[in-house]
This record gives C-alpha cells, structure tokens and sequence, in this order.
C-alpha cells in the first residue's frame, strides 16, 4: 500500500471518528438522562448535566433548560425562579428566547402570578410567532384578568378543531372541552349562565360537569393545567397525556426537543404531535 492511499485511509477513518463518537456519545447521555428522570434521581441527573460528556454533547442553553425541566418535575419553586433568570440573561436565539418566555408564561400563569406572567408576555412578545402569541394573551386575559374579550376568538378557534356534529375521536375531546371551558368561563363573568352551558358530545357536556359561575370558578393554576397539557400535546401525542399527571412526560418533552421547538397552541390547538 503506497503512502497516498494509506493518507486517504487515514483521513477516511479520522472522518468517522469525528463523526461517530460525538453521536455516540449524545446517544449515552441522553440515555442516561432520561433514566434518571424517570427514576427521579434528580441529584444524578443535575451532576450528568455538569459531566464534560453533557458539556460536549449539549450546548449551555440546552443543558441548563434541561436543568430547568428538573426543577419543574421537583417543584422546586425557588431553583425554577432562579433558572428562568439564568435563561433570560443567556445569550441565546431569538428561538430560544422564545421558548423560555413560552414555558415562563406557563409556569406563572398555572401559580396564578399575575406580574410574573406579564413579564414572561413581555420579555417574549418580539420573539414568539404572532399566533401562538395571541393565544398566550387569550389565556392571560381569561385565567388571570378574568375578562371575556375574546369569545369571538374561542369560538373561532373551536371551529377550526371541530364542526360541533361529527363525533370526536379521543384525541380531540380534551382540547375541545378545554376551549369550551374558556368560553363558558368568559360568559360566567358576564353572568350569563345561559351560554355558558355550550356543547355535548355523545349525550355528555365536553366543557364542565356543568356552566362555571361566579362562585365555583376555578383559579388560575386548576385550569392553566389542562391549558398546559394542551401545551404538552404540540410535542406528544393528546392521547397519551396522563389526565392528571403529566409531570414527567412534561419534562421529558423539554429535553427531547432541548428547548427549541416548543410552540404553545401551535396550530390554534390541533396541529399534532405538541408541548417542552
């Protein structure tokens, strides 16, 4: 073998190198990663963060977001606060900008922090689409100012998910019920109990076991988390989301999509797979 052919040899095998073993290496932690989260070994899981293997297989945004996803599952308020900081004096993307002012919004609208919510609107308006923007603001108004401006907007919405007679698959009946909801909420501080009591499906009202009012309405957080597992759904499968325990799948979401691709109601709620 003459010594061009043996350089070509070389660089050929120095070229999968290259390539392979950062693969590889990605694959094993994030392997590992998600071991630890679903075992709640979260001690294991933030030291895997500071590994130089995770160093060099994630950027910084994408491991400390990561991070972020494990102080939710924890519930770990007082970290979540100090992270989402962190997040916001990063430089980072427009993108990720996003995404944080997307996932804070969330966050404050379910604690029903009013101020904190705000702020996420506001630190995120020049770098969230128009439309899931405008959704974000549907919520706030509705969940936390308690104002019935946009029933026009839920009924349109509605619309483009369903033609209110054709019968509902079970992926569907959630996030329709919980745009119902919405509405019957904005009619109930109107006090008009009459609509609030909007559609059936089957024989069974979708929205509520009955119309909100004034003294049985839920707070913000009760109702921001089924808006947050619609949220969820823009990245898993509606079908699959545990009615009243999506704490994991949440954070797995975050992870596998590192935080970029997260886009709240995208779709105006259908667009499928979500949400993180």
């Amino acid at each position: 073998m003459d010594s061009k052919t043996m350089n070509v040899m070389i660089i050929i095998v120095l070229t999968l190198v290259f390539i392979l073993v950062p693969m590889i290496m990605k694959k094993v932690v994030w392997k590992k990663l998600l071991v630890q989260l679903s075992n709640e070994q979260y001690d294991e899981f933030y030291k895997t963060l500071d590994t130089g293997a995770c160093k060099f297989s994630y950027q910084a945004f994408n491991r400390e977001y990561m991070r972020l996803s494990g102080y939710l599952a924890q519930r770990n308020d007082a970290k979540i606060e100090e992270q989402f900081e962190l997040l916001k004096n990063m430089r980072i993307s427009n993108k990720q900008k996003a995404s944080v002012a997307t996932r804070g919004f969330y966050y404050y609208l379910e604690k029903g922090k009013i101020k904190k919510a705000e702020g996420m609107l506001s630190y995120g308006k020049s770098y969230i689409d128009e439309k899931t923007f405008k959704n974000m603001q549907i919520q706030f108004s509705i969940l936390m100012k308690k104002e019935a401006k946009y029933i026009d907007d839920c009924k349109e919405i509605l619309n483009g998910m369903w033609d209110g007679k054709s019968e509902l698959d079970n992926n569907k009946k959630f996030p329709v019920g919980t745009i119902q909801y919405l509405i019957g909420l904005q009619y109930s501080y109107l006090k008009d109990v009459a609509h609030g009591v909007l559609l059936w499906l089957t024989g069974e009202e979708v929205a509520a076991p009955r119309a909100p009012d004034r003294a049985n309405q839920p707070g913000p957080g009760e109702l921001s988390y089924n808006l947050l597992q619609i949220f969820i759904g823009n990245l898993l499968p509606l079908g699959h989301i545990p009615q009243r325990n999506c704490r994991a799948m949440a954070v797995k979401g975050h992870i596998q999509h590192e935080a970029e691709r997260i886009t709240a109601f995208r779709g105006n709620f259908h667009a499928h797979p979500y949400l993180f």
